[in-house]
């Protein structure tokens, strides 16, 4: 699978997730709703095609689903200096932060720089820079501590 398809793909994963913060629906039957309304079709003019590959995308949704939300919102919550728990932060960070730890617990160490700088990336398409550092320093903490 090449490069661009893994950030769709990655990028993918983080709306699905965001989405099942907001609403609390199965995960999987978001996935179903966005293969059938969005995959391969053009939402804005001259943007390119929502694409993304299956399999990668339920492998990072399984990936997901072993982590348990509350176990790493005390280990977010120990790392953090400031006064905002983790689970008071807006969806879409807390989205990019869940996929990008599940799938980094779940790769391989020569594996783990590359998906990173890829989240990261990710991140400058959501939040601000100020809000990417807060995520590149947590991913960095909890990815050396375990």
């Amino acid at each position: 699978m090449n490069n661009i398809i893994k950030f769709k793909t990655r990028m993918t994963a983080i709306q699905l997730v965001s989405q099942q913060l907001i609403d609390y629906k199965d995960i999987n039957l978001i996935k179903d709703d966005f293969d059938k309304y969005y995959k391969n079709t053009v939402i804005y003019e001259n943007s390119d095609k929502i694409q993304y590959n299956d399999a990668f995308l339920l492998k990072l949704i399984s990936f997901y689903k072993k982590t348990n939300f509350q176990d790493l919102s005390n280990e977010i919550n120990n790392i953090i200096t400031f006064n905002r728990k983790f689970e008071k932060w807006d969806n879409i960070t807390k989205s990019i932060i869940l996929v990008s730890i599940s799938e980094l617990r779940n790769s391989k160490k020569e594996k783990i720089k590359i998906i990173l700088n890829d989240y990261l990336d990710i991140s400058k398409s959501f939040v601000n820079i100020k809000e990417t550092k807060i995520i590149n320093s947590i991913l960095d903490k909890l990815i050396h501590d375990k």
